[in-house]
């Protein structure tokens, strides 16, 4: 299914781990305010909920069991331990560290269609061929194997073969999505970043260094295709929530995260203030700040954030 036509409204959703949590936030406001998409298109974690909020049924219904999904979520339903498999993979004899069995079987228990082309609304997700580096969107086929291949972090989940092509996570590629989102003819593009945490300590394992890393990655990308966006479709940019140090790796604050997320999105769209890019601007902050001490939010802090440090990339800067 391809959207056509005019006044058509898509969603992009980005990776980040147990993070995805601020987009079910983020879409509970744009709903309120009567922001439904008709082209939903994630990455990752993004991947996940764009397929689930797709899926059949009423959108309102599926935007609160996609909020009772990830209410339930314990971080062992996708990243269970499994000592053998560790040892395995530090052996060489194992791709990744974690089986990508329980990402699976949460999917499977929960989208409710077959493939892409069978959503109620347009659905694509991104992936990234491993041998070559092209960023790919994947439109039709089996609808799980293509979210397990967007969210095929390396190392961490097992990478997914599709098509002939060994496809791991959609942040890794080169390809611009919002440039892509753009040949939809679509009128509007709403960005819907999972953040990162500019206020978090360091990493304390492996799983959560490396989503972190990849969240990083990720959100420099978007910087720099929102910078570069030139396509016809108004864009708008919803403010990631920050200060913010919750772990991508950290599944123990959901709540917090989808209320604070409704709760700014629903400023945000009150104010109707586009930031576009100063939104996401890389900072650190000088001191450690808990999420349930500050509501500040991105679009309420200046270009330079307090406490902290902007890093700005040159205009159509991919890294």
């Amino acid at each position: 299914m391809v959207v056509t036509g005019s006044h058509h409204t898509a969603f992009v959703l980005t990776g980040g781990g147990s993070l995805g949590a601020v987009q079910v936030g983020m879409l509970t406001a744009l709903h309120e305010h009567g922001i439904t998409p008709d082209l939903l298109v994630g990455t990752s974690v993004g991947a996940v909920n764009a397929a689930y909020l797709g899926g059949p049924g009423p959108h309102e219904e599926r935007l609160r069991t996609l909020a009772l999904l990830w209410h339930r979520m314990r971080r062992q339903d996708v990243f269970a331990v499994d000592l053998r498999r560790w040892f395995g993979a530090a052996r060489g004899t194992r791709t990744s560290l974690f089986s990508g069995e329980g990402l699976d079987l949460v999917l499977r228990r929960n989208l409710g269609y077959g493939n892409l082309e069978d959503a109620r609304v347009t659905v694509e997700v991104t992936a990234s061929d491993l041998v070559t580096g092209r960023g790919l969107v994947l439109t039709t086929g089996p609808v799980v194997s293509a979210v397990r291949a967007s969210a095929a972090v390396p190392g961490v989940l097992p990478a997914v073969s599709r098509d002939g092509r060994t496809l791991v996570d959609g942040a890794i590629g080169e390809l611009d999505v919002l440039d892509h989102v753009s040949t939809h003819r679509v009128s509007d593009i709403y960005l819907l970043p999972s953040g990162y945490p500019c206020a978090g300590s360091r990493p304390t394992s492996a799983l959560g260094a490396a989503l972190t890393a990849l969240s990083l990655l990720l959100h420099r990308q978007l910087m720099a295709q929102v910078n570069g966006y030139s396509g016809p479709a108004t864009l708008h940019v919803v403010p990631p929530l920050c200060p913010l140090s919750v772990s991508p790796a950290d599944f123990t604050q959901t709540s917090a995260l989808v209320a604070r997320a409704r709760e700014s999105t629903s400023r945000w769209l009150a104010s109707r203030h586009d930031d576009g890019a100063d939104v996401l601007a890389l900072h650190t902050h000088t001191r450690t700040h808990r999420d349930s001490e500050r509501s500040l939010d991105a679009h309420d802090r200046p270009p330079r954030p307090e406490g902290g440090t902007a890093v700005r990339l040159p205009k159509g800067l991919v890294t």
